[in-house]
């Protein structure tokens, strides 16, 4: 695809929000928003645009993320970041959509498909959104979920940040267009260090979010399309949570990628511009028969 516009927004509680949007000339379908992880940035979707036959697509940095600049003093919970969905799609003048998330962007394209069902057309939710934190509160604790999921302080000169970053989990699938699609991520300080975007501050307060919030709800409420894809690491690895949950709502199409990891847009993003296409497509087939499936 082309390279995206930048464009800014304001979300209905004043914040201001930038989104990345991508189009293909002569392509007449339902767009797809993309909605990244937590501490992430909409350029992280870079690889899979590059990779999509769909038309319309468009990438929101999250409050906080990215170019979305803002405070901690707003709202981060999951039903005002979903909020956001809507704000972002009546500002593109779009009145349906495919919702992708990822990690804790799952979550929020759950409450957004749940919340908004006449814009939400089919969403697809990449290793997160049927479990969270919360889960883990359950068993052991806010306070120690908390501090469990307490990021590290980074503060690296650039060389020695993306040679831990390509020395580390990523090693396997590490290429320029990986360090490019995270660069946002991260921003230079007056000291000429690299410190996360978000920063601690706004970090805990998606945390707090999080462990407010429960998907059971929601999930009973979404009666589109739901594509679920678990990463497995290792065989057997997937939280059984999520399973029990995946078996609950009969629109789920539960996929189950056996060598992936978490950052799976990073590692296989032809994989998960397959699977955003093949949603896309679903739904226009479903469109054309006049069902909802």
């Amino acid at each position: 695809m082309s390279r995206p516009d930048l464009l800014s927004i304001q979300a209905s509680d004043g914040a201001a929000l930038t989104v990345r949007l991508w189009r293909a000339e002569g392509v007449d379908q339902i767009p797809v928003l993309l909605l990244h992880g937590l501490s992430q940035q909409g350029q992280f979707w870079t690889p899979v645009v590059d990779r999509l036959r769909a038309g319309t697509v468009a990438a929101l940095d999250q409050r906080g993320h990215g170019n979305s600049d803002v405070p901690a003093d707003f709202d981060f919970s999951i039903p005002r970041c979903a909020q956001d969905i809507a704000d972002t799609c009546a500002a593109l003048g779009w009145d349906k959509v495919h919702l992708v998330g990822h990690s804790w962007g799952a979550s929020v394209a759950l409450s957004g498909g749940a919340n908004f069902p006449r814009l939400v057309s089919s969403m697809a939710l990449i290793d997160g959104g049927l479990w969270g934190p919360s889960d883990l509160a359950a068993e052991i604790g806010r306070d120690q979920t908390l501090e469990r999921l307490r990021p590290p302080v980074i503060a690296l000169p650039p060389d020695e940040l993306w040679q831990l970053l390509a020395s580390g989990g990523m090693a396997d699938f590490w290429t320029a267009e990986t360090r490019a699609a995270l660069a946002p991520t991260f921003t230079m300080g007056d000291d000429g260090l690299l410190r996360s975007t978000l920063g601690l501050e706004r970090h805990l307060m998606v945390l707090e979010g999080m462990l407010d919030y429960s998907p059971e709800a929601d999930l009973a409420r979404v009666d589109h399309p739901i594509w679920v894809v678990l990463c497995e690491s290792s065989v057997g690895s997937a939280p059984a949570r999520a399973l029990l949950r995946a078996a609950s709502n009969p629109q789920i199409r539960l996929q189950r990628w056996q060598g992936a990891v978490h950052d799976v847009p990073l590692q296989w993003p032809a994989m998960v511009a397959g699977l955003i296409d093949t949603m896309v497509e679903a739904g226009q087939v479903a469109s054309r028969k006049g069902t909802s499936r």
